[in-house]
């Protein structure tokens, strides 16, 4: 009897491994035209902040203000670019995202109370747009980053964002970008995640400008921010016609958002809770061009603090872009603020846009992953919770709004710390790759690249503490200081983690890379309600096929130990 069952438990745990095995082995591959690639952002990277004609900026201020680190120095990219870009390169990626600092492209004339352009800027950005079409980098330009000129901070009254001339100078400055580049590039961006820097710059006031306190100033912000897109966008298109800009040219705005799920999907109020936060964190600004108009639920809860838009800028408003662009990092389970289960009361959120929102967000799914610890045991990222399948749901949320667009991802990544061999990040990008390649083959979502962030560790608004980098940066005990101003030539380092590797292969191949490699370096999938992982599925079927071995050998034995026992108690004949 062990003769004949013992090559069945065998052929059936070769069986097992033969699917996993041929599970892991298929490959999970994109179109040859997909666009993988890397971003930064000007203040984050360039340093460099007092020459070539630079101005100060917001950052600038803010970060003495409130004795945070500054971005003096921060990566050096500035001198060190063209090395960086070479980099880029040899890691077969095809895109580089990256964005222009206002104040060193323009300065502030006092005489006409206008910026005008700073010909040491403009060099340095032809400079830098030269040096990637020559390693046949794709570039991505954002016009805005968060870096408004001091000038128009301190010079407008209302200050900066809160005054309806902002949208001019902002249409002066994109005017003059597209003049100058708009033959060089195929892909511009307005603005990068007016989410963050309207709720944060004049919500919460932990971002520049610090604003805080007002019931309004979100609002007033955000409509003046969609007013210069929209007119900035008309700009683009009558000069694309005109052939200042490529004829291939196109243009969006990135916007982000964490995806909401319900805290308790089986409570109406908490599935209107997740879709009123998106609708606040996301639709207000995508409903607009989409509808020329703001989500009827936020036109709802906020009333007369929400700005009207004329017909005429409802009508500029409506489709300009021509394509989505998405940044998503984290997602969130939440419930209304004065629900029972709410571990956030209404009264302790912030007056304005957050309270009127009115959600507690502080609780993530089942199964989330939270961002690396700082040297001090603290999370470098409060607000990270990773996710990997809220990433697809939110792709699906974006495109629902109009499925003909493309989609661009803009931005994604891991919270990591100091550490370079780390496994966590290996993780997210491993699994949300998944994710898009679920959007694109599965819902054909069309989504056209994807954008790693960052490329390099960067100084991460206030702080160089969290570390997004595929490249690790040997920041010194100097960086951050308001005194530092030149970095050493062996200082700033670029050091790639396994994640760098991995994503060169990505980049390189068009197809996820195999993940065995990164299992037996000791990489755990998250566990999840809604996704199973390759990592896990393969060890899976590994152990499934060891259980049946183990288990038939066990019964095996058990037969015969019986058959034994009973010979032992039958009479001898």
């Amino acid at each position: 009897m062990l003769r004949r069952l013992l090559p069945l438990a065998v052929a059936a745990a070769a069986t097992l491994l033969a699917s996993s095995t041929a599970a892991a082995a298929e490959k999970r591959c994109f179109a040859d035209d997909f666009l993988f690639g890397s971003a930064t952002a000007s203040y984050q990277v360039e340093g460099a902040y007092k020459e070539g004609g630079r101005s100060s900026s917001i950052w600038d201020d803010f970060c003495r203000e409130k004795d945070l680190a500054c971005a003096n120095v921060a990566d050096d990219f500035y001198h060190r670019y063209p090395s960086d870009l070479k980099l880029m390169a040899e890691d077969g990626l095809q895109t580089f995202r990256f964005s222009i600092s206002w104040s060193r492209l323009m300065t502030w004339n006092p005489s006409t109370r206008h910026m005008v352009p700073n010909p040491a800027g403009i060099a340095f950005y032809h400079d830098l747009i030269d040096e990637m079409l020559k390693n046949k980098l794709v570039p991505v330009l954002t016009i805005y980053h968060w870096d408004l000129p001091s000038a128009l901070q301190d010079e407008l009254t209302p200050k900066g964002w809160l005054n309806d001339e902002i949208v001019a100078h902002y249409v002066e400055y994109a005017t003059l970008v597209f003049q100058e580049f708009g033959q060089k590039l195929d892909y511009w961006t307005t603005f990068n995640e007016p989410y963050s820097f309207v709720t944060q710059g004049y919500g919460t006031g932990v971002h520049a400008p610090g604003f805080s306190g007002s019931d309004v100033d979100t609002y007033i912000v955000a409509h003046n921010l969609l007013r210069a897109h929209a007119k900035a966008v008309g700009k683009f298109r009558e000069f694309r016609n005109t052939g200042i800009v490529r004829s291939t040219a196109r243009i969006g705005i990135v916007l982000v958002a964490h995806y909401m799920y319900p805290l308790d999907q089986s409570n109406p109020k908490d599935v209107a809770a997740a879709e009123r936060a998106l609708q606040f964190d996301y639709g207000l600004y995508l409903q607009p061009m989409v509808s020329g108009d703001y989500p009827a639920v936020v036109r709802e809860v906020v009333g007369d603090r929400l700005p009207h838009f004329t017909p005429q800028e409802s009508e500029e408003l409506k489709g300009s872009y021509d394509l989505f662009m998405v940044n998503h990092y984290a997602s969130k389970s939440v419930t209304d603020c004065d629900s029972p289960t709410s571990q956030r009361s209404c009264d302790q959120l912030t007056p304005g846009w957050e309270k009127d929102k009115g959600v507690d967000d502080t609780r993530a799914p089942e199964g989330a992953r939270l961002s690396s610890m700082d040297k001090y045991g603290n999370r470098n990222c409060g607000w990270f919770t990773a996710y990997p399948p809220g990433y697809l749901a939110l792709m699906k949320w974006v495109s629902a709004h109009d499925p003909s667009a493309d989609m661009l991802l803009t931005e994604n990544g891991w919270c990591g710390n100091d550490q370079v061999d780390n496994p966590d990040q290996m993780w997210y990008y491993q699994n949300y790759m998944e994710q898009v390649y679920k959007a694109v083959t599965e819902e054909k979502i069309k989504v056209i690249g994807y954008t790693a962030w960052s490329y390099l560790d960067n100084y991460e608004w206030g702080s160089f503490e969290p570390r997004f980098g595929l490249y690790y940066v040997n920041f010194t005990s100097q960086t951050g200081s308001k005194d530092y101003e030149s970095a050493k030539p062996t200082e700033l380092e670029r050091i790639p983690r396994p994640a760098a590797k991995w994503f060169s292969e990505l980049a390189k191949t068009k197809c996820i890379p195999d993940d065995s490699e990164v299992f037996v370096a000791g990489v755990e999938a998250s566990p999840s309600t809604e996704d199973s992982y390759s990592t896990w599925s393969v060890v899976g079927y590994v152990v499934a096929a060891i259980v049946v071995v183990g288990a038939t050998v066990v019964g095996i034995r058990k037969f015969t130990e019986r058959r034994s026992s009973r010979a032992e108690r039958r009479p001898l004949l």
